[in-house]
């Protein structure tokens, strides 16, 4: 992916920017840097997917894309993308996951890209909400649901399967612990939205993928140490050994496909072999 597509934590002069100003609108922009521009072009490697809209239960319409499954096939992956990113960025990386049988939907922020409103925790996962009943309602009452969030998209997926499941499981990629302790300490309490990723865990009970990249620059490599050790159930820990925050997801995708097979009986037992460059730290079946 591009260097623009990189999701990193604020730049030392935003920050102090922030603080000498003191809003928490202006935090949020930094927190969030939402996505204004998609790419300019973007190369499908199959079908390309449809362009949706979903409305939130505060009245504001969010733009998706969707690739639709088989027949019989109830998996519907809701793709969450991270900071700095737009729905097309997301969908772009997102078309990797398509193809296998499974339907994908990859959602947006308010704010993000042309949606209107200003993104806050509780706003996202307004977002995320809304997107996951539109899951829903694609996939039919037979659908199981699996969350796959990246860097604050994790947060979001993880949030969103303790509030609004029940989902068959999530996979978080390049996720924190606490966005604070991914930021430098003297803007620490500068942050309006804390997304405590320890909280939601206590509250689930599905089969969690923890993937991390193993030269991540932005998040605290312990965190997904912290994360699997928190979480009692099902929970693998994978990293990435030359990955950086931005995962390649025509690497990973194939085999994300693959161990959602192996995890559908809310078991992850048969979990597969990671790709090349993936080793797997350590698994509670």
């Amino acid at each position: 992916m591009s260097p623009k597509a990189l999701t990193g934590l604020p730049m030392l002069a935003a920050l102090l920017a922030a603080m000498a100003l003191g809003g928490c609108s202006l935090s949020r922009t930094i927190l969030y840097s939402p996505g204004s521009e998609p790419p300019e072009t973007i190369a499908w490697v199959a079908a390309a997917p449809q362009k949706l809209t979903v409305r939130t239960a505060d009245g504001l319409d969010l733009t998706g894309y969707y690739w639709s499954g088989a027949a019989r096939d109830p998996d519907i992956y809701v793709f969450f993308h991270g900071r700095n990113w737009t729905a097309e960025r997301a969908a772009n990386a997102a078309q990797h996951l398509a193809g296998a049988g499974n339907a994908v939907l990859v959602a947006s922020y308010r704010g993000f890209g042309a949606n209107k409103g200003r993104p806050s925790e509780d706003g996202l996962l307004r977002d995320a909400a809304a997107f996951i009943a539109k899951a829903r309602d694609l996939a039919g009452p037979a659908a199981r649901i699996w969350l796959i969030g990246h860097s604050i998209g994790a947060a979001v997926a993880l949030h969103a399967a303790a509030a609004d499941g029940p989902v068959a499981g999530v996979i978080a990629m390049s996720s924190f612990v606490q966005v604070t302790a991914a930021a430098p300490r003297f803007w620490r309490a500068f942050i309006p939205d804390k997304w405590d990723n320890l909280a939601p865990l206590a509250a689930l009970d599905v089969p969690i993928l923890f993937l991390q990249g193993g030269l991540d620059r932005f998040i605290p490599a312990s965190s997904g140490d912290a994360l699997f050790s928190a979480y009692p159930r099902a929970a693998s820990l994978v990293m990435g050994e030359t990955s950086r925050h931005n995962p390649d997801m025509r690497r990973l995708a194939p085999w994300i496909n693959q161990a959602i097979v192996a995890m559908q009986d809310g078991s992850l037992a048969d979990l597969p072999t990671p790709p090349a460059g993936w080793i797997e730290k350590i698994r509670r079946p």
